[in-house]
């Protein structure tokens, strides 16, 4: 009986031991961010930031000395997160500013502050973004995920853009390989169109805009990066409430897909740092970083797309 059970527990211990390697080598090959350079007086400023993949992108440019602006909808998280970074570091400078990317007017509040106090910021990064399972109009009349995921970010990248282009500043957008599954229709944009698809079109649909969105900014003479981070554990679906079954049938995606928050934020952290200690802008670099391998999306950005939508955009805002 007793070498029954040797024998049982040694093979469960082989089998956890073969789990955990494998899940190492998965961490190992997504890539780390390696470059430890020091980023004192670099301003950063990083949407949703209090949780999530931008919590992590802030925490680790802190960790640099890097001086971390974390706009978010909420500044008592903001505090808080602030606060949970100061545990680890007293490195750099976390300050907190009011940011509602699902009102246009606070957009623009927040717009006015950065051009007052922060005129020489070295890099935006849009972060922020959601999935609901039951969209809805926002106070502008908008379908809150082409407001949050894509037309507030080309609102403040509008208002900032002298301040863009003046300081050579980086811009980083923060997509999914999702828009390859999405499609942007120009005669329901920015509406509520009823589907009984399961997956989230509005999700998807707008990371496709931000990839047109960073196509035309470079068409535009700016250094920018739009990536998709990775599958990576955080409260972008808090919306859905998964069965306790999901987590046995999705356990394999888990296990060898699933990225921690931190994992998921290298990519933004080397889009974001790579080459910002220099003044030079790379004119040959390509514009799209899916990961630190650099993959290419799968899409064909058409340029009459990418204006019409800029054109749309500007219009939505109320830029011109």
């Amino acid at each position: 009986m007793n070498y029954y059970l040797t024998i049982s527990t040694a093979s469960v211990a082989a089998f956890v031991s073969v789990i955990y390697l494998i899940r190492k080598q998965r961490e190992y090959k997504w890539g780390w961010c390696k470059d430890k350079q020091k980023l004192n007086g670099k301003i950063f400023i990083i949407t949703g930031s209090n949780s999530g993949l931008g919590y992590q992108t802030a925490r680790i440019l802190a960790k640099r000395s890097a001086t971390v602006i974390l706009a978010c909808r909420c500044l008592e998280k903001a505090k808080e997160a602030i606060s949970n970074i100061r545990k680890e570091t007293d490195e750099g400078e976390l300050i907190e500013l009011e940011l509602d990317l699902a009102n246009f007017e606070s957009v623009r509040r927040f717009c006015k502050e950065i051009k007052e106090k922060y005129t020489k910021f070295h890099c935006l990064i849009a972060n922020a973004g959601l999935s609901l399972k039951e969209p809805f109009l926002t106070k502008d009349n908008i379908e809150v995920h082409h407001q949050v995921n894509y037309l507030s970010h080309f609102l403040i990248v509008n208002e900032l853009f002298d301040s863009i282009k003046s300081n050579n500043a980086k811009v980083v957008i923060v997509s999914s390989k999702l828009h390859e599954s999405g499609k942007i229709n120009f005669d329901n944009f920015g509406k509520i169109v009823q589907s009984n698809k399961r997956d989230n079109k509005y999700y998807n649909n707008t990371k496709l805009m931000n990839f047109y969105f960073a196509k035309e900014l470079y068409r535009k003479g700016i250094d920018v990066n739009v990536l998709c981070p990775g599958l990576s554990f955080t409260n972008l679906f808090r919306d859905y409430k998964p069965k306790f079954y999901h987590f046995i049938l999705f356990s394999p995606i888990i296990l060898f897909f699933l990225k921690s928050a931190e994992q998921g934020a290298q990519n933004i952290v080397y889009c974001a740092t790579n080459s910002i200690n220099t003044d030079e802008v790379n004119p040959d670099k390509s514009f799209i970083v899916m990961n630190l391998r650099q993959e290419k999306s799968k899409v064909n950005l058409k340029d009459d797309v990418s204006e019409k939508l800029w054109k749309i955009s500007e219009k939505m805002c109320r830029t011109n």
